[in-house]
């Protein structure tokens, strides 16, 4: 396969074909496996696929993933796929902020916790003296402190700083697959976020993973996953309650 890639931009680019097996010179990552993209210039990349199942692509420059230098890459299997479904959509799930993705990363280097209205007050220093005393206290702060951690870390970036996305849909206006009663729908999702891993669940409905990464797996049926990569299910809709 030959892509040829043309940079419009102003600024370097590069594209990274995210999970396909292919040489090295042909990644697509600048400084490791090639010098990017120029403005003005093209790269063509030229590899064999041997490979089926759910990928996606994105830029590896600076902040272009993250204002949207990303899609999603299908390939169909060249013999017949062992997982049976009635409809197929791709679920791309990705974050937005209208705020300049420099101008966030400027702020976190100066102060790590800029976004997080969740850091422990006074008045939660109080709350656990009574709970654990002050000796407790002391050790659970200090042993943060010495990591150079937070233990509310994980709010540092949420969505007061993201819009969170479905298919570039966001929640307010909602994305919409079409089904039938009794259709066996096979869902491939995609975590495309730049700071965002997802647990996803479909309320009242179990789902069988048939697929990881782009690669068939023994299906597993659960009720929730948590995606930082891609997931391909097979959703049977029997158990929702469908209109006719």
């Amino acid at each position: 396969m030959t892509l040829r890639v043309r940079n419009n931009l102003a600024h370097d680019s590069s594209i990274h074909w995210h999970g396909i097996i292919l040489p090295t010179g042909m990644d697509g990552v600048p400084g490791l496996s090639f010098a990017g993209i120029k403005p003005g210039e093209s790269f063509e990349y030229h590899f064999d696929v041997n490979q089926s199942g759910t990928y996606w692509y994105h830029s590896h420059s600076g902040f272009q993933e993250q204002t949207g230098m990303y899609g999603v890459i299908v390939i169909a299997p060249r013999e017949p796929d062992p997982v049976s479904y009635d409809r197929d959509y791709v679920i791309l799930l990705s974050d937005w902020s209208d705020e300049e993705p420099s101008n966030v990363y400027a702020k976190l280097k100066k102060m790590g916790d800029y976004y997080n209205f969740r850091e422990r007050t006074a008045g939660d220093l109080w709350d656990e003296i009574k709970a654990k005393g002050v000796a407790q206290t002391w050790k659970d702060r200090s042993m943060w402190n010495e990591m150079r951690m937070s233990d509310r870390d994980i709010s540092d970036v949420t969505a007061y700083t993201y819009t969170y996305l479905i298919n570039g849909v966001t929640p307010e206006d909602g994305w919409v697959g079409l089904f039938k009663r009794n259709e066996k729908v096979r869902l491939r999702f995609i975590n495309s976020a730049a700071m965002r891993i997802f647990d996803v669940r479909i309320p009242g409905l179990r789902m069988t993973v048939v697929a990881s990464d782009g690669q068939n797996i023994d299906p597993v049926t659960v009720d929730e996953f948590r995606t930082a990569r891609a997931f391909n299910l097979a959703v049977d809709t029997v158990s929702l309650a469908v209109p006719a």
